[in-house]
């Protein structure tokens, strides 16, 4: 995922954060890179029954339908994003994966930022805002060195309320 910035944040003014999967690939490529693949499949498949190697096919239209599949969820994964909106006494997160939108809402001078490293070590820290008990991951799907930008410029939006800037989280 890409942070996009809409526009220069100030603790006064609105504003707000997006942040999208990298989805090199569209629907559109998507569906003529499979349609290549199924006619390429098809042919060297049929080409094998010819030669009396029939037991080939149903195993191309496994593979056909396992390929069709991945692409059909690359798809719909590409439209995932998280909007981070700021106003002067809110921070509004909408997450859409999926079908799905979840919905939290932060008062923005409670709102902290933690950079938290998982249990084994082996995974990158994840972002978190946390508030009153409650906390929620954003940019899960950025690398390290992106999440840790982006907690950065989370603290500087979030201002002075932000404690735990300070405090290395």
């Amino acid at each position: 995922m890409h942070p996009s910035h809409s526009q220069c944040v100030s603790q006064s003014e609105p504003a707000r954060i997006v942040l999208r999967g990298n989805a090199s690939l569209s629907a559109r490529s998507a569906l003529c890179i499979f349609l290549g693949l199924a006619v390429s499949a098809t042919l060297i498949g049929f080409l094998f029954a010819i030669g009396g190697a029939w037991p080939v096919i149903p195993f191309l239209g496994l593979e056909l339908v396992v390929v069709g599949v991945v692409f059909r969820h690359m798809c719909r994964r590409a439209r995932d994003c998280e909007v981070l909106e700021f106003d002067n006494n809110r921070l509004h997160i909408i997450q859409h994966r999926g079908k799905s939108e979840r919905r939290h809402e932060f008062q923005r001078y409670w709102a902290r930022i933690a950079l938290d490293p998982v249990r084994d070590g082996w995974y990158p820290l994840r972002l978190l805002i946390r508030s009153h008990g409650r906390e929620v991951e954003i940019g899960a799907s950025l690398n390290e060195d992106q999440r840790t930008e982006l907690a950065q410029r989370l603290r500087q939006v979030l201002g002075p309320g932000d404690h735990a800037a300070g405090a290395g989280n």
